[in-house]
């Protein structure tokens, strides 16, 4: 989820847990270790692209990060805390309270992301295998705005019942949500595969991956060895998904650029979901391999980023760059989101 997501999480995890014993201050210890693991984007900043792709939701994300780092984060705000109070060393109490917040809040981001599909090495270092449940968009209102209401509760209100009680309930409304979103995705699947199979078509793989902001709009992937087909189709107003077939392109070029550390790194982030192509531009040929998991209609049809290499006569791959086509933000963006939501009508495009 989006990184203020994660701090109201953080925000809910503290009030439910803890805010009748350590008092109001917790639910902003709690937003703040809520966005501690994303600060691996960091890496990105000071390297590149590539460099996030490895190492974004990596060992931060881990399951071993909390049990390991929570413990040494809930000592110095224990100990920071007696000292502004006056008193040392830390209350065994609230010494105890403090590293299991840490511990619960560093151990919860990456189980929440978990159910977006982006992919998260819940077990690095000792492996780099990414995780993933599509079942909600990285933004969704629905799911966070509960959750910025039982933090303004656990913040603002002087009786700590209350904000106990919102936070609780909110984190239960998100599981619950979850839980539905997550029946979505294997509903689509099968609505899918069952309009597959009516025009004998047997699919290797259908994948369905949420929109934005929303869980019942969903992407769809089916993967045959001789193609590639994108869809999209709407639990809320299910019709006829309108699929575009992009053929798989048999060329060694493609095997060489597949081979290279970009992209095997690409492969490996996208979790296996890449369509290679090779194209002309500007009278040079050009391999492409795009992340099917995200994308749009028109240009941005088959994935919204990737990896592009020049290949020279004999077939050698360039240097690789990643190329993004996101569309724009506008009102027509929103309004088209909006009509597959509501309506379930959807053009097929043309990659």
């Amino acid at each position: 989820m989006d990184s203020v997501t994660q701090a109201l999480f953080g925000a809910a995890v503290a009030a439910a847990g803890f805010r009748r014993g350590l008092g109001r201050r917790v639910v902003l210890a709690g937003a703040a270790l809520g966005t501690v693991p994303d600060l691996d984007v960091v890496v990105g900043w000071v390297s590149d692209g590539f460099a996030t792709w490895r190492h974004h939701r990596g060992l931060t994300h881990s399951i071993f990060f909390g049990p390991v780092v929570g413990p040494l984060i809930g000592l110095g705000l224990a100990k920071w805390e007696a000292r502004r109070r006056g008193a040392a060393p830390p209350d065994p109490d609230r010494l105890r309270a403090w590293i299991w917040l840490s511990v619960l809040v560093l151990v919860t981001h990456p189980l929440i992301d978990l159910f977006t599909s982006y992919g998260t090495q819940l077990l690095a270092p000792f492996s780099d295998h990414r995780f993933a449940i599509n079942a909600m968009p990285i933004i969704d209102p629905v799911y966070s705005l509960p959750l910025l209401a039982a933090a303004l509760v656990a913040g603002l209100s002087r009786r700590a019942g209350r904000g106990v009680v919102a936070s609780a309930l909110a984190l239960f409304f998100v599981a619950a949500y979850t839980l539905h979103a997550w029946s979505l995705d294997a509903r689509t699947r099968e609505a899918a595969r069952a309009q597959l199979a009516a025009q004998g078509i047997a699919a290797t793989d259908v994948t369905a991956y949420p929109l934005l902001f929303q869980p019942w709009y969903r992407r769809v992937v089916a993967e045959t060895p001789e193609s590639i087909r994108i869809g999209f189709h709407s639990m809320l107003a299910p019709r006829p998904i309108a699929w575009t077939e992009v053929p798989r392109q048999r060329d060694p070029r493609i095997d060489a650029v597949a081979a290279t550390r970009e992209g095997r790194l690409l492969e490996w982030f996208a979790m296996g979901h890449v369509a290679w192509r090779v194209r002309d531009a500007e009278g040079a040929a050009v391999v492409e391999g795009a992340d099917t998991r995200y994308g749009a209609r028109g240009e941005s049809l088959l994935g919204f980023w990737g990896i592009s290499v020049p290949v020279d006569a004999a077939g050698r791959p360039g240097e690789a760059r990643i190329f993004a086509r996101r569309p724009a933000a506008d009102a027509r963006s929103f309004s088209a989101l909006w009509r597959g939501i509501t309506t379930g009508r959807e053009q097929a495009e043309q990659p």
